[in-house]
């Protein structure tokens, strides 16, 4: 009898009879066992793993993120044309009026020889031109000096050719040259007394300035 039980009092691990408690209440058996569950460190617990699926739509989230931004960037500073070539970064004018009030230097000019010279990484050529008239802007004198990409150098140049006659309409710049407002309006041929414009170019000078120039359309 007395062998059942110490053994069941030391299987349970509730308090002992008072005769056999400490300052705390508990028994031997309880106090140990109480102590090992304070004293266990708790598991950290495991990192949140997305699904395979969702990785894949998030990185490719990010890259199409990237390429909008790229694209956006691109599109801003002119660099970038949507069918996939460069464009050039320069104004077009869709009237008479708005590209005439854009040149500084109108005039009737016959282009002389050129020198050719690479500027930031452009082909460029500046050329003497022999003014016969002008129709806007200060008299420039007999000459005026022109700069422009140089023909041939890339997809966005003027057809300029030396010892023809051409409507030059230009910007003045700070070291006394002149350069075309842009490629494809800046210059218009001369035949037969005719200001005649490039292919890409829609808009017929005003009749003041081919007056003043002794052109027709």
């Amino acid at each position: 009898m007395m062998r059942v039980k110490s053994l069941i009092r030391a299987a349970n691990p509730l308090p002992a009879p008072k005769t056999e408690q400490k300052g705390d209440g508990l028994s031997d058996r309880a106090r140990a066992e109480l102590a090992a569950l304070v004293e266990a460190p708790t598991p950290p617990a495991a990192p949140r793993r997305l699904p395979r699926r969702g990785l894949l739509v998030a990185a490719g989230a990010c890259t199409a993120a990237a390429v909008v931004v790229g694209v956006a960037a691109a599109v801003l500073s002119g660099q970038y044309e949507p069918s996939g070539g460069v464009m050039a970064d320069e104004p077009f004018y869709s009237s008479a009026a708005e590209l005439e009030e854009a040149a500084d230097l109108i005039v009737l000019a016959r282009l002389g020889a050129g020198r050719e010279e690479t500027v930031d990484g452009i082909d460029r050529t500046t050329a003497t031109a022999a003014v016969a008239a002008t129709a806007k802007g200060a008299d420039p004198g007999r000459t005026v000096e022109v700069s422009y990409t140089t023909p041939g150098s890339g997809p966005e140049t003027a057809d300029l050719t030396e010892g023809k006659e051409y409507v030059l309409l230009l910007d003045a710049q700070d070291d006394g040259r002149f350069t075309l407002v842009n490629t494809t309006q800046g210059v218009y041929g001369v035949n037969g007394g005719r200001a005649v414009a490039g292919p890409d170019n829609d808009v017929v000078l005003s009749a003041g300035v081919l007056k003043a120039l002794r052109l027709t359309p």
